[in-house]
């Protein structure tokens, strides 16, 4: 069988895992959305909550090892990775400083009362500034996306964010290459440098 059709057969035989992985990490994601949104911390069911969070966070990285052909995965991973130092240090719950919030200026409802409570329906977790831990990768970042809103980001959403924004293009790259952009680069790169080490072999 020919390099180039042995190629292809193993890429025909590897997209339909990306997909499945693709699809488990859609998921992953939207269960551990409800579970770490609509548990509180003093539920009776506070340690199903964090117990989803950890289980559904390795999960992700494990996916990053099925979808490595795709430089996005790795990306996504590393701002999911990013988001859990902090919230693995509190609990599964994503630390917000109340300082950050009170100078946004966009969450007038939200005072100091609020401190130590978790936001409803979200991830957040009020705390004082002091009492953050992993403070750089806590959510403290305000924008105000159009259609969207005013939100208070993590440094982890955001390279997470950009991951899947890079995911679209590879699929697009995909469809007109045949093959991940990644793949190609690194292919290319063995071949320059097995033509180099044959020349060297050579002189």
């Amino acid at each position: 069988m020919p390099a180039n059709d042995a190629s292809t057969e193993l890429a025909s035989r590897k997209l339909p895992r990306e997909l499945g992985a693709l699809l488990l990490a859609v998921a992953l994601y939207l269960l551990q959305d409800v579970a770490i949104s609509h548990i509180p911390p003093g539920s009776s069911l506070a340690w199903l909550r964090a117990a989803t969070f950890f289980v559904a966070t390795l999960c992700f990285i494990a996916l990053a090892l099925v979808l490595r052909r795709y430089l996005a995965a790795w990306v996504v991973a590393a701002g999911i990775a990013m988001n859990f130092l902090p919230m693995a240090a509190h609990g599964g719950l994503m630390p917000i400083a109340y300082e950050v919030i009170r100078d946004s200026g966009a969450f007038p409802q939200v005072t100091e009362e609020w401190i130590g409570r978790q936001v409803e329906n979200s991830k957040d977790i009020v705390l004082w500034r002091d009492d953050v831990r992993f403070y750089f990768f806590s959510d403290r970042f305000f924008l105000e996306v159009p259609g969207y809103g005013p939100n208070i980001y993590s440094l982890g959403d955001f390279v997470a964010f950009s991951g899947v924004a890079l995911g679209l293009l590879e699929g697009a790259a995909f469809v007109l290459l045949g093959s991940p952009p990644l793949e190609l680069a690194l292919a290319r790169l063995r071949g320059h440098r097995h033509r180099r080490n044959g020349q060297a072999s050579m002189a």
